[in-house]
């Protein structure tokens, strides 16, 4: 689950693979303050979101191959599984609040104003937004965004607006996934039934893409994210002794995901330089490194949960906000990589604060002030 999508973003990118991004939660309100970890995990995975874009947006200024660039890039790789650890989590919110009580009407409706709206509504943003970049770069407006093609058709299914959308098509995939799962995992079934769930789908799901019909972006498709979205539902079924499964599971889940990076660092650092890598290797290593390191964040979260700390509060408060960082900060850095004259002049190590600390502070700041203004909900369906 690394770099399974294309069309990356125009300036968040380096050099190699394009690459998925890593979302915010988009997670029931009652469970949240069920699980006060839930925004504790958020908060660590949208400093990670942020901290993987900048990096990736400072890989095009080294040389390919050289050694900042390869320690930019071990961390920028070595930082990429958010996209698995968030559905991991919305798939364990969602089915720990539908295991307790479920009402189809009203998860319907939640689904559309929590999700679809804010879908569509930050699509039009980006389209609107990507015709102001054209306009800047050609003196006319690109007008042919708006135009209801096959082609926008296309990237409204598979969330590719704008480079880092397409998580809330996933997201949507889930949503509508998760009421005919709803069944089986009330009868809390073992792990070795959903281990072996996971083992079968993730490898009918890699060998029919590869094998009977190629899909355009695997990234966008909810199939290949098996392993994390059953773990975490498997997670929702256990989560009167969640503590319990994670303390006992965390060195496991370090191996696994050791075993993993080891596997998928090397091959998506070749990749990344121009070479060929084989796939089925990079998958597998892929798989691995996000579920174990996904299930070690729960523990991180969890474990956190219980110190009492500024900067504790901070992380929760920040991953309050999570979605709306999440929307805003490729816009505010595609921005700053707009301004010739600034930050870049100041050095890489400045720059890179400037660009860390101004695309995670200015989304926080407007994600308040709507809230304050009551316009959060309208804006991110939240």
């Amino acid at each position: 689950m690394g770099h399974p999508n294309s069309d990356p973003a125009p300036i968040l990118t380096g050099q190699g693979p394009p690459e998925t991004t890593q979302p915010p939660l988009v997670a029931a309100a009652p469970v949240s303050e069920r699980y006060g970890w839930v925004e504790i995990f958020r908060g660590l995975a949208i400093l990670e979101v942020v901290f993987h874009h900048v990096t990736g947006k400072f890989l095009r200024e080294f040389e390919l191959g050289s050694l900042p660039w390869m320690l930019l890039a071990v961390a920028n790789q070595t930082l990429h599984y958010g996209v698995p650890a968030f559905l991991m989590l919305s798939a364990f919110v969602l089915m720990a609040g539908m295991l307790r009580r479920f009402d189809a009407k009203k998860y319907s409706w939640n689904r559309l104003q929590k999700a679809v709206w804010p879908y569509l509504l930050w699509c039009s943003i980006y389209l609107a937004y990507k015709a102001y970049v054209g306009f800047g770069a050609s003196g006319e407006w690109n007008w042919a965004l708006f135009k209801p093609t096959l082609t926008l058709a296309n990237q409204l299914v598979w969330g590719k607006v704008y480079f880092h959308l397409y998580f809330l098509a996933v997201a949507i995939q889930l949503y509508l996934l998760l009421p005919f799962l709803l069944p089986f995992f009330r009868k809390r079934p073992p792990f070795w039934g959903v281990f072996l769930a996971i083992l079968l789908i993730t490898m009918g799901a890699y060998w029919c893409n590869r094998l009977v019909y190629r899909m355009p972006y695997v990234g966008s498709y909810i199939l290949w994210y098996t392993p994390t979205i059953l773990l975490g539902l498997w997670l929702a079924s256990q989560a009167s002794r969640l503590k319990e499964i994670t303390q006992k599971g965390l060195v496991w889940s370090l191996l696994i995901a050791a075993v993993g990076l080891w596997i998928y660092l090397p091959l998506t650092l070749k990749i990344m330089r121009g070479h060929v890598g084989n796939t089925f290797e990079y998958q597998v290593g892929a798989w691995l490194f996000t579920s174990g390191i996904s299930f070690a964040m729960l523990w991180w979260a969890i474990r956190l949960d219980e110190v009492k700390h500024r900067a504790i509060d901070a992380l929760r408060f920040t991953g309050r906000y999570s979605l709306q960082i999440y929307l805003i900060h490729p816009m505010i850095i595609q921005e700053l990589a707009r301004i010739r004259s600034f930050p870049e002049p100041l050095g890489h190590y400045a720059a890179f604060a400037i660009y860390f600390g101004t695309a995670l502070l200015i989304p926080l700041v407007v994600g308040v002030l709507l809230h304050r203004a009551r316009l959060s909900n309208f804006v991110f369906g939240r």
